[in-house]
């Protein structure tokens, strides 16, 4: 067409040539020229529409074809089988629910496309390794309320996508293999609560760093691994209530830098490391209500620095001289906090530590016989767990050392510990270290040791400031033995020349006998 539209021009421009007025030849070749111009752009843009109408033409069988294969899979997935006792649907997400139905195994015809598998509630004893190796997409599974025994360590396999796994109130569950959560890279949320765990097997939690919610209340756990935790940096919440866990170690809770909320009340605790939440600056909730608590060292709070509430109530707070720290830091703390009821001394128990003034905190409580157990196991006649050696007084504090249903002894002064002769005959646990007094203060149903004593008269006690000191007889002609017990009674005539001859000793218990009162004088005074 281009080119018949060039020879018809160059035909008539040769016309124009051979004859006619110069000036209608100019006019002519102009018009002659722009009516060739006016075609050849005619042709160039209806070229270029024609090119556009084929583009047109291809992306829209393309985005057909796209459209077929949709449709096509959305058939497909509808047309996938459904297990017989579940229901199947797709919005919001491909979802196979099962719940309540009776089930004894994993079903083995759960579609392939699921991306939410829900078995709660059913009677499962057993997670195979090849249970939902199919379901690549899957992102949520509820397998809680079932009677598991034993999830095999590559069940969860394959489940790269995996975001919820619920695993609780499986009480026969009792353990779980450490390679059962390896490769869930992307597990924010870990129900295992209620399944009679009792012990976390190493490397539970290894590679979990997405995980954000971890479950463990209610379970049998006696015992808090070293770095059983620590490659969960991003976990903020972790539910540790309802357990066994008799103390809180060093490295138990190492790498947590994220965690917001720790919650170990009701369990067994009756010691925490000075350390034990030294990664945890972020932590906003503790509860440690209701355990074994007698002490907690200040030092152990003091890296809590964002915490906001903290619940230390029922506890057998002892609020003595050891208390000091903590009262101290409880002072300074601007969060919620729990009140803190005293157990000992008698004369404090039931007042809150908090509201106690610093001299109230003197001397060394020992309970007679404790309300509530402090230890997990062991003699009974041990030292309680979480409570620390009693402080030593400075020349400003005499602390006394205090014991359940007995007043103080203003002289009792806190020095050394009981000899190891001088623990009650039967006791095969060894020496007792009661407190730090130089004669230890027994429990007021206990009598006082006897071992090592000469008969009353036979010879005088020795030297008062040097070796070992002997502890006085007591005359039996008109006192109980009850009243002859150490660091309680006041001392008589003896007592009080002794002490005045010395100016350190304790007063002692009972009087001396007469004859034991002159060998005591001519001992300390010597031959006038």
């Amino acid at each position: 067409m281009r080119n018949c539209a060039g020879i018809d021009w160059l035909e008539r421009s040769k016309h124009l040539t051979r004859g006619g007025d110069q000036a209608e030849n100019e006019a002519e070749g102009r018009r002659l020229q722009e009516e060739l111009h006016a075609k050849s752009g005619s042709w160039e843009g209806s070229q270029e529409a024609l090119l556009q109408k084929l583009l047109e033409a291809q992306q829209l069988a393309a985005w057909s074809q796209l459209l077929a294969w949709v449709l096509w899979l959305q058939a497909w997935r509808v047309a996938a089988p459904c297990p017989g006792a579940c229901v199947c649907y797709n919005e919001p997400k491909v979802t196979t629910s099962c719940p309540q139905q009776g089930l004894q195994a994993v079903p083995t015809d759960i579609p392939a496309a699921s991306q939410r598998v829900f078995l709660h509630g059913n009677r499962i004893v057993h997670v195979p390794a090849a249970g939902f190796r199919a379901c690549r997409n899957l992102t949520i599974l509820w397998l809680h309320s079932n009677a598991l025994a034993r999830i095999d360590a590559a069940a969860f396999t394959g489940l790269a996508l995996l975001e919820q796994l619920d695993l609780s109130d499986n009480p026969q569950l009792r353990a779980v293999d450490p390679a059962t959560f390896h490769g869930l890279s992307r597990l924010h949320t870990l129900h295992l609560d209620r399944c009679g765990l009792q012990e976390l097997g190493p490397g539970l939690f290894r590679g979990l760093a997405a995980l954000q919610y971890l479950y463990l209340q209610d379970n049998g756990l006696q015992a808090l691994p070293d770095d059983a935790f620590r490659d969960l940096g991003n976990l903020t919440h972790l539910f540790l209530h309802g357990n066994r866990i008799p103390s809180v170690p060093e490295r138990a809770f190492r790498g947590l830098h994220s965690l917001d909320r720790l919650l170990l009340h009701q369990n067994r605790v009756a010691r925490v490391h000075p350390h034990a939440f030294r990664d945890l600056g972020r932590l906003m909730t503790l509860y440690l209500f209701a355990n074994n608590l007698s002490a907690l060292p200040a030092e152990a709070l003091a890296p809590l620095r964002a915490l906001q509430y903290l619940r230390l109530n029922d506890n057998p707070w002892v609020c003595d001289c050891r208390a000091r720290p903590l009262w101290a830091w409880l002072q300074q703390f601007r969060g919620s906090s729990s009140e803190l009821p005293c157990s000992l001394p008698p004369r404090l128990a039931g007042r809150d530590l908090k509201r106690l003034a610093a001299a109230d905190l003197e001397g060394c409580a020992v309970a007679a016989r404790p309300s509530r157990p402090f230890w997990t196991g062991g003699p009974t006649d041990e030292e309680p767990l979480g409570l620390p050696k009693c402080c030593q007084p400075d020349a400003a504090d005499k602390a006394s050392v205090l014991e359940a249903g007995s007043p103080a002894s203003a002289g009792n002064a806190l020095k050394g510990r009981v000899p190891s002769g001088d623990s009650p005959p039967g006791n095969s646990s060894g020496p007792r270290h009661i407190n730090d007094s130089p004669f230890g203060t027994l429990p007021g149903s206990a009598e006082p040791p006897l071992t090592g004593m000469r008969p009353e008269g036979s010879e005088p006690p020795g030297p008062p400031t040097t070796g070992p000191r002997r502890k006085p007889g007591c005359s039996r002609r008109n006192r109980t033995r009850g009243q002859c017990r150490l660091g309680q009674a006041s001392g008589g005539g003896g007592g009080a020349a002794d002490a005045e001859a010395s100016g350190a000793l304790p007063s002692l218990a009972c009087g001396l006998a007469p004859l034991g009162l002159a060998l005591a004088l001519w001992t300390v005074l010597g031959p006038c």
